[in-house]
């Protein structure tokens, strides 16, 4: 037999081939992915969005934006275009090349049918070689084609060939075309394919990959600089009660803000040196400027975004629109940064128990958390929260805390109010203004909490021994105000001494303005019983229990022997079960549930999740922003933070979080509190205690069936059969029964 042989096809047809397929499995994906959609979705959305959020900064932008998408196609779109036009061109390309592969049949060169015998065959032959006889002026070509197809059907030993082999004249090498142009296969352009090919994968290629990696070690896992999280490791350990002055200092150092750092920041103008001046004289009661010498406060990049930060919280117009400009920028970080440093603190408390670090005080960790819903509402924390309301000024606050029928401090007192009474309460306000503001109050969360403890890796799930890792589980179920009940107005006695009693160390209690030293006064009046003909719906179309109410609505005694009744029956429930036997009911749903749980985990690991929950009222703020929450464990006593803060983003109606920590060493009872915390509102956070009934841990049961194991069993206990292994252990039980 003949050896295989080969050759290459040079002709550079194959290339076209390869780069129509190949430009094909990126073209079709692609344009499903970066085709710009449709608008009506978008315009549906801020249609829905309007009566609330239409004079907002961001409502603004976006209409802007989505209007210059409708008016001009977008530069995607046309570069889409211009690559399938690019791709049709391929097609048309690869269609004209010519196959030079064709079956051969000799049949077909002779003009004959294939049922034709010999005479025929040989009388057509004779006519075609007169015919095309190079010495009568005929091609030399087409004579050898007429004369090898007579060959093949005369010829024994050529016909066979033309059978088995395609061919008369035996087997031919086999081709393979290269997949690249026909140029750069030519001999000639040698030195220049490979210059093209060093410049590209020795030069272009690693400036490309250096250039991107030099740009991402800068930024941390949330996009915010290396060089600020080191700052905020620093300060954060250096003061481990932080304030919230002193936050917001921190905050106003980052080199986010710094145009040495930060190409996108606006380089200083000479304007700004008789503008900023001008606010700071406008903010002397914030003191911005305490400590003038420690860096980098005293960097002139920090002093603008302090006095920025602070214009914006006091609600101070800006003089000029490059300075609205820069305070937009910050505005847009801030929320980034807050969440960083929220990191490097439960980072810190981490460290500080192996001794690494400073341990921050838990007043720290919250009031950094407060940075970012002041920064969103645009208000200072030591303002009524009912100035978050549109068209809410200090004097509706005046009358709100000046009402005599009822004392109201926040947004959950206004909901609660009869329409009446609240509309007699604000009747200097417009009925369009009152409306919008109704509408805008009816929107504001109110979740609810269902907390649950257990050890998950115990027998008994309920029972909590020391050192054991507690399983806390937060049900949040997302409602609004506008489905709260009116409920009876209560005392000014109750109202006053339930006030907002955040238990905060370290902070000053806010001095009482005018109007509420004149209703302190009246302490010793009792409290007034409720009559079933008070009780209307005001705002929603839902009862809701008194359990629900906030803590300014609420007698702390009332809630303290609440907690402390629910406190009891737990651990009661505990010692019942600790030594009542367990029954295979209880078991049984306990293992469904654990099941179930584990099932939801899975599917929620499985599924992308999405972070748009519900549009925060923000209207000084430049972008959209959605209700995001912080989740912790803490305690209060000991101002520790037990739990890395989680941060919830898919609250939309309900939502489930388990958060971990050790128990105690010690046995005894404990009160610890489960923190929900608003990232865009004030006055919106969440609490709830729980308590421990902490037992002793169980001593190891040295003589135990599992560890009675022989040296046979060791050795041979491999080879054994499942069957003989579970004979083996049942004996071993019965020996020691």
């Amino acid at each position: 037999k003949m050896s295989q042989q080969f050759a290459y096809d040079e002709k550079g047809s194959t290339f076209l081939y390869f780069i129509l397929s190949f430009f094909a499995m990126l073209l079709i994906p692609l344009t499903y992915l970066f085709w710009p959609k449709g608008v009506k979705d978008e315009e549906k959305r801020l249609r829905t969005l309007c009566p609330i959020h239409g004079k907002s900064k961001w409502y603004k932008k976006v209409q802007e934006a989505l209007r210059r998408k409708k008016s001009k196609p977008s530069f995607r779109k046309w570069l889409i275009v211009f690559a399938w036009v690019g791709f049709l061109v391929l097609v048309y390309k690869v269609s004209n090349i010519e196959n030079d592969h064709v079956e051969y049949d000799p049949y077909e060169v002779l003009g004959v049918d294939r049922d034709a015998d010999k005479i025929e065959i040989k009388k057509r032959y004779r006519q075609l070689s007169l015919e095309n006889h190079p010495d009568k002026g005929g091609d030399s070509d087409t004579f050898m084609k007429i004369r090898k197809a007579y060959e093949s059907l005369t010829d024994e030993e050529t016909m066979q060939n033309w059978k088995e082999y395609g061919n008369p004249d035996g087997p031919q090498a086999m081709e393979f075309g290269i997949a690249l142009p026909k140029w750069i296969v030519e001999s000639k352009n040698s030195i220049f394919v490979l210059g093209i090919y060093m410049a590209l994968f020795m030069v272009i290629m690693p400036i490309i990959v250096g250039v991107w990696w030099s740009r991402s070690i800068k930024y941390s896992k949330e996009q915010v600089l290396l060089n600020t999280t080191q700052l905020y490791y620093y300060f954060l350990n250096k003061t481990p009660n932080l304030n919230l002055k002193r936050a917001i200092m921190i905050i106003s150092a980052s080199f986010e803000f710094s145009r040495e750092h930060n190409s996108k920041v606006r380089a200083p103008t000479p304007a700004d040196n008789e503008e900023l001046p001008d606010l700071l004289h406008r903010l002397e009661s914030c003191s911005i400027t305490d400590n003038p010498k420690e860096r980098p406060m005293n960097f002139p990049y920090s002093v603008k975004a302090r006095i920025l930060i602070y214009c914006h919280l006091c609600r101070l117009d800006i003089p000029s629109t490059m300075l609205e400009e820069d305070l937009e920028f910050i505005l847009c970080k801030v929320p980034l940064l807050v969440q960083e440093m929220v990191g490097c603190l439960s980072q810190l408390t981490v460290m500080a128990h192996w001794n690494k670090a400073s341990m921050p005080r838990l007043e720290s960790l919250e009031n950094v958390m407060k940075i970012c819903p002041m920064m969103v509402q645009g208000l200072r924390e030591t303002k009524s929260p009912l100035l978050q309301l549109p068209y809410f000024n200090d004097d509706f606050v005046k009358y709100c805390h000046m009402s005599k029928k009822r004392f109201v401090r926040n947004l959950r007192g206004l909901a609660q109010l009869r329409e009446s009474d609240r509309r007699q309460m604000l009747r200097r306000m417009g009925d369009e203004e009152y409306d919008t503001m109704i509408s805008v109050l009816k929107k504001y969360p109110d979740v609810e909490l269902h907390v649950t403890t257990q050890v998950m890796d115990d027998e008994d799930l309920n029972v909590i021994t020391a050192g054991a890792i507690v399983t806390v589980t937060l049900s949040m179920t997302r409602k609004e105000l506008g489905d709260l009940q009116e409920e009876e107005a209560e005392s000014p006695v109750e109202t006053l001494a339930t006030l907002d009693d955040e238990e905060g160390v370290g902070e000053k209690p806010n001095k009482l303005k005018v109007w509420e030293k004149q209703s302190k006064k009246k302490k010793n009046v009792k409290k007034k019983k409720p009559t079933k003909a008070g009780a209307k719906k005001t705002l929603g179309a839902k009862k809701v229990d008194k359990s629900k109410f906030d803590e300014a609505e609420v007698s702390s005694e009332g809630q303290a022997a609440k907690s402390n009744e629910s406190g009891d029956s737990d651990s009661d429930d505990s010692d019942t079960d600790s030594d009542s036997p367990r029954d295979e009911e209880t078991e049984e749903k306990e293992w469904q549930a654990m099941q179930a749980t584990f099932k939801r985990k899975s599917k929620a690991s499985l599924t992308v999740s999405d972070k748009r929950t519900h549009t925060v009222y923000a209207p000084n703020l430049p972008v959209e922003k959605q209700e995001w929450w912080w989740v912790y464990v803490c305690d209060r006593k000991r101002h520790l933070l037990l739990t890395s803060p989680v941060m919830v983003c898919n609250l939309r109606e309900s939502e489930e979080i388990e958060l971990k920590f050790p128990a105690p060493q010690k046995p005894g009872r404990y009160t610890y509190q489960v923190w929900l915390r608003s990232d865009s509102y004030l006055d919106c956070d969440q609490k709830q205690d729980i308590k421990l009934d902490v037992k002793e841990a169980k001593p190891l049961e040295e003589e135990h069936p599992q560890w009675n194991i022989s040296d046979n069993e060791n050795n041979d206990g491999g080879n054994e059969s499942e069957d003989e292994g579970i004979s083996s252990e049942e004996n071993s039980l019965s020996d020691v029964d």
